[in-house]
């Protein structure tokens, strides 16, 4: 007997994109600031005649920061899972583009818990003007389609997309709910 056919649903895709943008926001209230903050400096650097600053990519190893051209800017936090299983579980979101439309941010759990297993790291394309966010790569895999035949030669799943967005889905909730900032965001009074 044949398995079902896979029908991608795209109102659940979508769903879970549009919470993840929730999601995120929660767990980087400065996100929008910090994206207009970038866009006006380029601005203001392309009306004096200088080059805009280029949102450099975020190095792999742990501990670079993120810069900005010669602005400096930079926007990541990090969060600390506890567990009583083990130690405490480091996971850092951290902006690597900033565009008119869209941001491009990288989670990477910092503490590795197995020998055995690479901790997790999500490229999100951050989508503000649809307020949603896609995972576009995961453990170095990018480029997902939206429903695989099986079998297939590079063994995803044939919902592969659905499922990794559901895990950064996840993912950002267990930081919403067991996840301690490292650095509280600063708040400015409009008053």
């Amino acid at each position: 007997m044949r398995a079902p056919r896979y029908n991608i649903d795209l109102v659940r895709q979508m769903a879970d994109c549009d919470a993840n943008f929730i999601r995120l926001l929660k767990l980087m209230p400065d996100l929008e600031s910090f994206r207009e903050a970038f866009l006006l400096d380029a601005h203001e650097l392309a009306c004096a005649g200088r080059e805009e600053p280029v949102l450099q990519r975020f190095p792999q190893c742990e501990n670079a920061p993120l810069q900005v051209g010669e602005a400096g800017l930079q926007y990541a936090r990090e969060f600390v899972i506890s567990s009583t299983a083990t130690e405490e579980v480091r996971v850092r979101i951290s902006v690597l583009e900033v565009f008119p439309y869209t941001s491009t941010l990288a989670i990477n759990q910092l503490t590795r818990v197995s020998q055995w297993i690479d901790p997790p790291g999500i490229l999100v394309r951050v989508y503000h003007d649809a307020t949603t966010a896609e995972a576009v790569a995961y453990q170095g895999h990018k480029a997902f389609l939206a429903k695989y035949a099986i079998p297939n030669p590079t063994m995803y799943h044939q919902d592969e997309k659905r499922q990794i967005n559901e895990f950064l889905g996840e993912w950002l909730s267990l930081c919403l709910q067991a996840g301690h900032s490292l650095k509280p965001p600063s708040f400015i009074c409009a008053a």
